[in-house]
């Protein structure tokens, strides 16, 4: 198949060489706590990324919990102050 214009066909997609785009891999994540969803993170920048959150966590007092990425999925373990940890940040990613 031939291109037209400024249009090239790779594979099974097109590709517009007209349109600049710059993606980031994951726009948003899924925010738990324990296991529970508690909302999404979206990325508004790209020099943004998900340890944000950690940094709002730090800066409200709380130390004690472990996060870790998986895919789009952004698992917090803690055991202090549970409900306290869920109820700021669904505040936080609610605001954002």
């Amino acid at each position: 198949m031939q291109g037209t214009g400024n249009t090239t066909f790779v594979g099974l997609g097109l590709f517009n060489q007209n349109e600049n785009f710059t993606k980031i891999s994951h726009d948003r994540y899924e925010v738990y706590v324990n296991g529970d969803y508690v909302g999404q993170k979206p990325l508004l920048t790209s020099s943004e990324d998900i340890t944000s959150v950690n940094d709002f966590l730090h800066s409200h007092g709380y130390k004690n919990f472990v996060a870790h990425l998986d895919g789009d999925h952004y698992n917090i373990e803690s055991n202090y102050r549970d409900d306290e940890l869920k109820q700021a940040l669904k505040i936080y990613l609610h605001t954002r």
